[in-house]
């Protein structure tokens, strides 16, 4: 049986037109490269004389670049927003609790100065400012706040997540925190969002932690409550996808809104007679979901799901014969018309992935034969069994690529979560919704104590698959020849199972899925020696790459119930450049922009060798560093305790590395933590050509710490962190004058408060001809090239041809030159 497409009058459109599409609302390819492949796709269409097909082709690329520019309309803003304080009022449409704090979706935001800012807005409120007067404050109020302003930015690291690219798509043009207490100045909550008050007030009656977080994820759509923890068990497991509200969740509440209504209007006969029973329960799932996506404040997958699902009622209603896949690809076409930056958005290609790999093995497999009840109840399991696998083999390498992780146990942790969460948790969840919002608050809170009880449950059964072997596997990026290999071998195996030769499809999806795990789990060989100082914002981390792939990092900085933070931006960087393990793990001292993303770091690689710490009183009494001793004992990571006069030898390859402890004495205790920081000299020889160089790791070590590695004696230096960030109670004279470094590099958030690097600490380097650098620019990367003294230095830059960067600029350059 072979695919006929005759079937699918909507293919070839559809695909014209999204590679139109691609071509100018991604960043697949590079402008020239983009507009080669453009005209070569016009004559290819033009030889055939597929004109329609050319004209679509064009229509999608002109519809991309129209939505690039209005988008980019909306972002650009005026450099007046960015001049210090600045008081503004703005309608709150979207408040989110998050666990540093809050953070409102602002828009409609004008400034005392009567300037109207074209898009939305994230305004951050951190818990450590005080704030008494907007307890309140609710999604459709319009407030009053002093703000100061910045516009979104990238942390420029190799494998980086693209915040701007993120913002840009959904018209955030800048991103604030409050100074003092926004202000009511009108309170007009929507009828909707008292609605959603009802809701939550009912989840943190009957829910706490871990399932308050879920089931808010799962009824309003609000997913800044789920915990590190939480998010890290569902993505190991491979069921994700089962947090944010999707075609999955949507299809759920519609079926058993269709199951509800057929089982009531069936009751009678005469009802059966009367009334058009299918149709009637139709409508009303699709009601149904269009009502719980409105609840969740409509977030883009479910605007997805439910568009597709109206597109198959609308399609069932309007044929009795309806095909799946033409349903499917109007769907797509609908969605990408009334939302173009969709076409880069992994979710929908997820579940356009998925569900297109299950819509062709159901026409493959269709059977019209009745079963018994015991039959279709092992054909149901067996059905769950395929619709996992296929999902997973169908979207592994967007999963691998965007989370990092091998879902080892994804299947049978599906074939478990997915029937949880279908017949017990949503089903429960949306029964306690529904009498939340008719004021029946007691079978709400025994509806919604069921479905935290089943939540926690699957979150056991979550825990236990990530304890087990492999449970928790990382893999290094995928680079784009072996994804394109995958792709290429699965559908081989595709067409050979739509052929009939079912086994030979097995073999061949068997091999694929072999070579590709092998890829993502072999680590990329290290050839020279590399120092990466990574931009990490106000903060300190770094990583010193060896041939023979040794890995020494010191440092990770993030805050208390941060999700991304230091340690996530490092071992997204490792993996990015091939590696998933770490040897040595330094943590200069205990301080939150030292050590506070640590335990995110240690959790997203695959082994860490050793720890260490200083040996001083402030150390060991952190709660933060106990949570890492706790974390180090359940993984058998040893944890060694480090003072003066400390050393590590390590010999790999032709090369051999020291690593010096110079400070602090042991059993240290000051009042300035700053002063009990490791200070390590890294030595690195060359065996074989005989170059050498030496890295220093100063910690946050003031004045007085300095002044005793002075007299005990420094030895130059080829490349350096500057002390505390660039501190002026660091770095001092006679400090750099021992040092005498050819490199040094000042880790600074950009636009910090506190004004780091200072001006007169980076003036004492170069008065000394050091080559000064700071991470807010972009992460520094110095490579030595094996020759004695030879090395070069390299910043890592966003790439200058992002299509959303360039249209930003463009707008403002346009906008700039039209009289006002």
């Amino acid at each position: 049986m072979m695919i006929n497409l005759r079937r699918w009058p909507l293919f070839y459109p559809v695909v014209v037109a999204v590679i139109g599409l691609a071509l100018t609302r991604t960043d697949l390819t590079d402008i020239p490269t983009a507009c080669v492949l453009l005209a070569l796709f016009i004559a290819t269409l033009l030889w055939f004389r597929q004109y329609l097909l050319a004209l679509l082709l064009m229509l999608g690329v002109l519809w991309g670049l129209g939505d690039l520019i209005f988008d980019a309309s909306r972002v650009a803003v005026d450099r007046q927003w960015l001049n210090g304080d600045i008081v503004v009022t703005a309608d709150v449409e979207k408040l989110e609790q998050l666990p540093t704090g809050r953070r409102y979706l602002l828009r409609h935001i004008r400034s005392d100065h009567d300037l109207l800012l074209p898009g939305k807005a994230l305004l951050y409120q951190y818990r450590n400012r005080k704030h008494t007067s907007d307890v309140s404050i609710q999604a459709g109020q319009r407030i009053s706040a002093r703000v100061r302003w910045r516009e979104p930015r990238n942390y420029r690291n190799p494998g980086a997540f693209d915040y701007r690219a993120w913002c840009f798509d959904r018209q955030v043009a800048l991103i604030g925190s409050v100074r003092g207490s926004p202000e009511i100045i009108v309170s007009n909550v929507s009828w909707l969002e008292m609605q959603r008050q009802k809701v939550r007030r009912i989840i943190s009656k009957v829910a706490a932690g871990h399932d308050n977080g879920v089931l808010s994820a799962l009824l309003l759509g609000e997913r800044a409550q789920i915990t590190e923890s939480v998010n890290r068990f569902f993505s190991a497991s491979g069921t994700a996808h089962l947090l944010a509200i999707s075609g999955m969740h949507i299809g759920m509440a519609a079926a058993w809104a269709f199951a509800l209504v057929w089982f009531v209007l069936t009751r009678r006969e005469s009802w059966i007679v009367r009334f058009p029973v299918r149709k009637i329960a139709l409508f009303s799932a699709f009601l149904a979901a269009a009502a719980y996506a409105s609840m969740a404040a409509w977030p883009l997958p479910a605007i997805r799901a439910t568009v597709m699902l109206a597109a198959a009622a609308l399609a069932w209603h309007l044929s009795s014969r309806s095909e799946p896949m033409n349903t499917l690809l109007a769907a797509l076409a609908l969605i990408l018309l009334f939302d173009p930056s969709a076409i880069a958005s992994l979710s929908l290609w997820l579940s356009f992935i998925a569900t297109a790999a299950l819509l062709l093995w159901a026409l493959k497999l269709d059977r019209k034969e009745e079963l018994a009840w015991y039959q279709r109840l092992f054909g149901g399991m067996r059905s769950l069994l395929w619709i996992s696998l296929l999902a997973t083999l169908a979207t592994l390498p967007m999963i691998i690529s965007t989370f990092g992780r091998i879902p080892v146990y994804s299947i049978p942790a599906n074939m478990l979560m997915v029937p949880l969460y279908a017949l017990f948790v949503m089903p429960a969840a949306l029964l306690g919704e529904l009498c939340a919002l008719l004021g029946l608050d007691a079978w709400a809170l025994g509806l919604m104590q069921f479905a935290s009880v089943a939540v926690n449950q699957g979150l056991n059964l979550l825990s236990l698959l990530a304890s087990l072997p492999a449970g928790e596997l990382w893999a290094v990026a995928p680079s784009m020849l072996l994804n394109a290999l995958y792709g290429t071998g699965m559908l081989l195996a595709g067409y050979l199972f739509w052929s009939e030769k079912q086994l030979r499809a097995a073999g061949v999806a068997a091999i694929v899925l072999t070579i590709y795990i092998v890829g993502v789990l072999f680590e990329s060989e290290v050839k020279q020696p590399q120092w990466i100082v990574w931009d990490v914002g106000q903060g300190a981390a770094s990583t010193l790459l060896l041939p023979g792939n040794s890995v020494v990092v010191v440092d990770a900085p993030g805050h208390s119930g941060s999700k991304f933070n230091g340690g996530t931006s490092v071992a997204a960087g490792l993996r990015y450049l091939g590696l998933s393990h770490i040897d040595v793990l330094v943590l200069s001292h205990a301080q939150s922009d030292h050590l506070g993303g640590a335990l995110s770091l240690m959790r997203q690689v695959n082994s860490v060798g050793e720890v260490w710490l200083p040996d001083v009183a402030d150390a060991h009494a952190d709660k933060r560093v106990k949570a890492i001793e706790t974390y180090a004992a359940e993984k058998h990571i040893p944890i060694h305790w480090k003072g003066r006069g400390d050393e590590r030898l390590v010999v790999k390859s032709d090369y051999r590395l020291s690593l010096k402890v110079l400070w602090p004495p042991r059993a240290l205790s000051l009042r300035n933590a700053n002063n009990t920081s490791l200070v390590l000299l890294a030595g690195v020889d060359d065996q074989k050509t005989g170059g050498k160089f030496n890295l220093l790791w100063p910690g946050d070590i003031e004045i007085g710490a300095e002044r005793a590695l002075v007299n005990t004696g420094l030895e130059k230096v080829d490349a350096m962190l500057i002390p505390h960030h660039g501190s002026r109670s660091s770095s001092h004279q006679a400090f750099v004058q021992a040092l005498q470094s050819d490199w040094a590099v000042a880790q600074a958030g950009f636009a910090n408060r506190y004004g780091f690097p200072a001006k007169a600490v980076v003036e004492r380097y170069l008065e000394r001809g050091v080559e000064v650098k700071n991470t807010a620019d972009g992460a520094v990367m110095i490579r030595w090239t094996g020759a004695k003294q030879g090395a070069v230095l390299q910043q890592w830059s966003i790439n200058a041809g992002h299509r959303r960067d360039m249209a930003r600029s463009w707008w403002q350059s346009w906008s700039a030159g039209q009289p006002h």
